[in-house]
């Protein structure tokens, strides 16, 4: 293992299904990373002692002053250690001081950051854990007095933040809805698998949802009848449906958010489902970026240094 001079912090991204550990440099550079399946979750990470040890053992035993800070469903219900939502607007330095201190053993202690609330105009509430930080190690980047960040998962989020402060966010149940109907639903029952990774499915559905205003119930059944009536093939069954649900997506926080061309839409993601945001948001001619994939690191080092810990 390399040692490194500067490090400053590790920082965990610790969610349902996986584990990021991060080595983080006194100037907030991410100098090493470690990644684990080990999510709360998981057999092998319910014990959360010995995951932690496993996991960052290694630079504990070079570093062992070094402060750890923790953020995602590490914290919720069923974590390791359950911490209240901060209700918003917040910025860095809100969630620095809701910092929760929790000491492992005698030697070694842990800070954990906790998730965000918002409550809508229509009274209900929002949550996130995790989220909140990504989004906060991207307000370093853009800093603009209005931002808009779209976190694409099982459960996207959309917020807005302005002037470095997060205001208000949606949740919208869009990965979870398309697993239930492709995988438990009538509707997968022609779908065949794809012969590329994403079919001209996939942009049919966007432009099909953003091209009507019926309900989206009833268009999504139409994934069946134009497979019935040979007009949708059955290799692009899966994507056309997906692309429905994000189109739906899209155009919901639009209006929501009141999006307008001129602004850009920071999409904080890794991999195929990141991407493919960001082609419903092109074909909607939408502006967008996505974001360093570093951005979990960024806001756990932002909120370190504003809680005086580093």
């Amino acid at each position: 293992m390399a040692m490194f001079d500067n490090a400053t912090l590790i920082g965990l991204d610790w969610g349902t299904t996986s584990l990021r550990a991060h080595l983080i440099g006194s100037d907030g550079m991410l100098l090493d990373t470690i990644q684990s399946q080990e999510g709360i979750m998981s057999p092998e990470g319910k014990d959360f002692v010995k995951t932690f040890e496993r996991v960052v053992g290694p630079w504990l035993s070079k570093y062992p002053n070094l402060p750890v800070i923790a953020s995602g469903m590490i914290t919720s219900r069923n974590g390791w250690l359950e911490t209240p939502y901060l209700p918003l607007p917040a910025g860095p330095s809100g969630f620095a001081n809701a910092l929760t201190c929790f000491n492992i053993n005698d030697t070694q202690k842990i800070y954990f950051v906790t998730g965000a609330s918002y409550k809508s105009d229509a009274g209900d509430p929002d949550i996130m854990r995790g989220e909140e930080v990504q989004i906060l190690g991207c307000l370093q980047e853009n800093n603009g007095p209005k931002e808009i960040f779209l976190l694409p998962g099982t459960h996207s989020k959309w917020a807005i933040a302005l002037s470095g402060t997060i205001e208000s966010f949606m949740s919208f149940m869009t990965g979870e809805i398309y697993a239930l109907l492709n995988n438990h639903s009538i509707l997968g029952t022609l779908a065949t698998p794809n012969k590329k990774p994403l079919s001209d499915g996939f942009l049919n559905g966007v432009k099909r949802r953003f091209g009507s205003n019926s309900s989206l119930l009833h268009q999504v059944f139409s994934a069946r009848t134009l497979a019935l009536f040979d007009q949708l093939p059955s290799d692009e069954i899966s994507d056309f449906i997906s692309g429905l649900l994000i189109g739906d997506e899209v155009k919901s926080a639009i209006t929501e958010f009141n999006i307008a061309a001129s602004e850009t839409v920071h999409i904080i993601g890794r991999g195929d489902l990141a991407e493919k945001y960001s082609m419903a948001l092109d074909a909607v001619n939408v502006s967008n970026k996505i974001a360093s994939e570093h951005a979990a690191a960024t806001g756990l080092y932002q909120i370190a240094k504003g809680a005086r810990i580093i």
